[in-house]
């Protein structure tokens, strides 16, 4: 209806709504399973009583369904319902369909459907007012949420008037460069990071090691890491001593005099 229809361009802007006691409570029910997840869906779908425009506990239905239903497109097209016609918040439609890679599609589909579907309850003459400011929300939403700006543009009906779609059009564009920019300087910190870091480990891989010889001297012997690697240290440290022993043995000294 257009009660409903107002209600989603209401909501459309928000970025999501705080949960309820209630939906507080299934996360950290349903976390530890205190209780069947199927025996709560049957007592939410009891209590709304079948009704999909019903918003009694649309959220928390539409919660139980998407974690711990079958997965099927029926359990998915029943949770989109929930979102845009029970919750009445169209950000969180378009949010589930981002979410719900294996159904995207066919949930898009059912997003501009009801963008686009006029309202038989209105008149002729604020249809189309109606569904540009709906389609209008659909956008905003779908800025938010990261989706495919260009592939939505162009599903846009002929005719339709969507009042104030430039600026819309251009604070998206804004937003996504600015998100894109934060990435790319996130992923240079990391790669600085991560030179560092690298730096440093080969810095401590080189260090020498202070080994103790039969004799009491020592002696600071560097042994590289790849070495270490080929070399296990009790064959290492044999060599070293045979080595050391026979480099330092006392030869006589002999001088021939003719």
């Amino acid at each position: 209806c257009a009660k409903d229809r107002d209600s989603d361009q209401s909501l459309a802007g928000l970025t999501g709504m705080k949960d309820t006691p209630f939906m507080v409570f299934l996360r950290a029910v349903t976390k530890v399973g205190g209780v069947q997840a199927e025996n709560i869906r049957e007592k939410l779908e009891a209590y709304r009583g079948g009704v999909i425009d019903s918003p009694a506990f649309a959220r928390e239905l539409a919660f139980v369904i998407e974690n711990f239903g079958k997965g099927t497109v029926e359990d998915a097209r029943e949770v989109l319902q929930l979102y845009i016609r029970g919750a009445k918040n169209l950000h969180m439609a378009v949010a589930f369909a981002e979410r719900n890679t294996k159904y995207s599609g066919i949930l898009w589909d059912m997003l501009v459907e009801h963008c686009t579907t006029p309202d038989p309850a209105s008149g002729a003459a604020d249809q189309n007012s109606s569904l540009g400011a709906l389609f209008g929300s659909l956008l905003e939403a779908a800025a938010h949420t990261g989706s495919d700006l260009g592939s939505l543009v162009s599903r846009i009906p002929e005719g339709m008037s969507i009042e104030g779609l430039r600026p819309k059009l251009i604070s998206a564009i804004t937003d996504y460069r600015y998100k894109v920019k934060i990435h790319e300087q996130v992923d240079n910190m990391l790669m600085e990071d991560k030179i560092s870091v690298s730096r440093e480990l080969s810095h401590v891989s080189r260090r020498g090691s202070r080994m103790e010889y039969g004799d009491g001297e020592a002696q600071n012997t560097k042994i590289s890491s790849t070495r270490l690697t080929s070399v296990s240290s009790r064959d290492l440290l044999k060599s070293q001593r045979s080595r050391f022993s026979s480099c330092h043995k006392s030869r006589p000294f002999s001088l021939r005099i003719r």
